[in-house]
């Protein structure tokens, strides 16, 4: 197709001084009647990031800090660094386990033992990924990007068989962490079923109905 400048792009598909661009609160008075063109875009960034970080969240902010001071006083706060806050409230930055570790804290169930050979190969898999990917496993599995605070030792996941299928993919119940296999021949048929679910499927694994 014929190419488009940027300002026909724009006037195309209606882009204007909204919080998105195209749709929200405007940015400045009457930004709703002010298209974004090559001219004016840097200062359309500049209002949006304005918008975004600042004015358009001030009063949400303010909302939480006074919720939160209700209930937990902000001058107790004042004990702890950035970092063991952030470890509180988000979990642990790294994600560290071993073999031992995980034979302790994913729980084969429904029929799998510790002895089944997609159980074995599930915990090598793990013992496999790197950081990024044991974070994409743990979200997979938990909705939660990060092992909680006191690290794997605080966490525990049930491993089901999936029955349901022959060799279709890991799902998951994030909400109970719950991990459901189908029975895979091998490592590396589960590390390749694995790695699609936790990758392609973001926000869609979630299990709908528990297996009889």
């Amino acid at each position: 197709g014929e190419l488009l400048s940027f300002d026909q792009y724009t006037q195309m598909v209606g882009a204007c001084f909204f919080e998105t661009g195209l749709s929200g609160a405007p940015l400045v008075p009457g930004g709703e009647h002010i298209p974004i063109t090559v001219e004016n875009v840097r200062e359309f960034v500049a209002c949006a990031s304005d918008f975004w970080f600042k004015t358009g969240v001030t009063k949400q902010i303010e909302a939480f800090r006074a919720g939160l001071d209700d209930v937990f006083p902000f001058e107790c706060l004042a004990s702890f660094t950035s970092a063991e806050l952030r470890e509180m409230f988000c979990g642990e930055d790294r994600i560290e386990w071993d073999e031992q570790q995980l034979l302790a804290h994913f729980h084969p169930v429904g029929g799998l033992t510790d002895k089944s050979p997609v159980y074995k190969h599930l915990v090598q898999v793990l013992l496999d990924l790197d950081h990024s990917d044991r974070a994409r496993f743990l979200d997979f599995v938990s909705s939660c990007p990060r092992l909680p605070p006191g690290g794997i030792s605080a966490f525990n996941v049930d491993v089901f068989p999936d029955t349901s299928r022959e060799r279709g993919f890991p799902r998951s119940r994030a909400c109970a962490n719950q991990l459901y296999l189908p029975p895979y021949n091998t490592k590396e048929e589960l590390r390749g079923k694995l790695y699609e679910a936790m990758h392609c499927s973001a926000g869609h694994y979630e299990q709908h109905g528990r297996d009889a």
